[in-house]
């Protein structure tokens, strides 16, 4: 009798993605760059106000309050994008409160700042949070990554002496607002771990408990505004920033769940070159050959560094 060959299974190609799910996709991408661009410039707008600039608390509150909303209603039929879970408002506290904190300092930053400089400095969350994991945690990167974040900080350093000559306030601001959103991000990464939950459902327990952190401070740091004679085209940026601001956060959440890291990291480096093109265009900013060489080493360093760490990701799991 022959011997039967043996047989080797061949592995199964992936199932195409059907149409409608690429459009689908493709939309909640859209949506996310278009609420991110918005949230900033609508921001930037409502600011520029002066009865409206000495509110950053109350503006905050209403992002709060309607990214809630938003969250909650896309926890019902027909929508159900996540299950919604009540957490313990005690232990949800610290992390609202550093929730609030960086949110708070960020709308500083954009006040005090240009677009085109706030966004820049948000690139040097990445060091700052490698920073704080080795004195923390002892967690190393490979010198490769030590090297794209080198660069990263080299070319933020270059913008960052040209903003001081003017704005000393707006960069110690800044500089507040990344160290801030480092130490968030981080400690969301080990809330999420221990609480169990997503990224979303934290996010819906965190929104009304933040609102209601912040609202003894108003009467100290918010002057109440007369509606009445705030321009209506400044009102209506303040409503069309919360929805930008709900919207943003959904669209990110859905985004990362429909697609890889990979995919999320291309969307945001897009949008950072987008949020800085039509900063500069809309503020009439012509650069020096030093804010552009600081730019391409801080966009170039950070985008090295993440592909680097999706990479390290990948490996790890294998």
């Amino acid at each position: 009798e022959d011997k039967e060959l043996p047989k080797y299974e061949t592995p199964e190609e992936p199932a195409s993605i059907p149409l409608k799910e690429k459009l689908i996709t493709c939309f909640w991408i859209a949506l996310n760059t278009f609420s991110t661009l918005g949230i900033i410039f609508l921001s930037k707008r409502v600011f520029s106000d002066d009865q409206l600039h000495a509110c950053q608390l109350m503006v905050v509150m209403w992002h709060f309050t309607a990214t809630g909303l938003v969250l909650f209603v896309a926890t019902r039929g027909p929508f159900r994008a996540f299950k919604a879970i009540r957490l313990n408002p005690w232990d949800m506290l610290p992390v609202c409160a550093f929730f609030a904190g960086y949110v708070v300092l960020g709308n500083l930053s954009l006040t005090y700042n240009s677009i085109g400089f706030y966004q820049l400095s948000k690139v040097m969350t990445t060091p700052c949070v490698v920073l704080i994991n080795y004195v923390l945690f002892r967690k190393t990167v490979t010198r490769y990554m030590l090297a794209a974040i080198f660069a990263t900080c080299i070319g933020v350093s270059f913008t960052i002496n040209e903003a001081a000559k003017t704005q000393l306030f707006g960069v110690i601001i800044a500089t507040l607002a990344f160290c801030s959103t480092a130490l968030y991000q981080i400690w969301i990464g080990k809330k999420i771990e221990d609480f169990g939950v997503s990224a979303p459902q934290l996010l819906l327990n965190q929104a009304p408990i933040s609102v209601l952190l912040l609202i003894p401070f108003v009467p100290f740091f918010d002057k109440i505004p007369d509606l009445s004679i705030v321009p209506t085209d400044i009102l209506y940026s303040v409503i069309a920033s919360g929805i930008m601001a709900s919207l943003y956060n959904l669209s990110q959440f859905l985004i990362i769940g429909r697609t890889s890291a990979l995919t999320f990291n291309i969307v945001s480096h897009i949008k950072t070159i987008l949020i800085l093109s039509i900063g500069w265009y809309s503020e009439g900013k012509i650069l020096s050959t030093k804010e552009w060489c600081g730019v391409l080493l801080a966009l170039g360093g950070g985008w090295v560094y993440s592909h680097l760490a999706l990479k390290a990701k990948q490996q790890a799991h294998k």
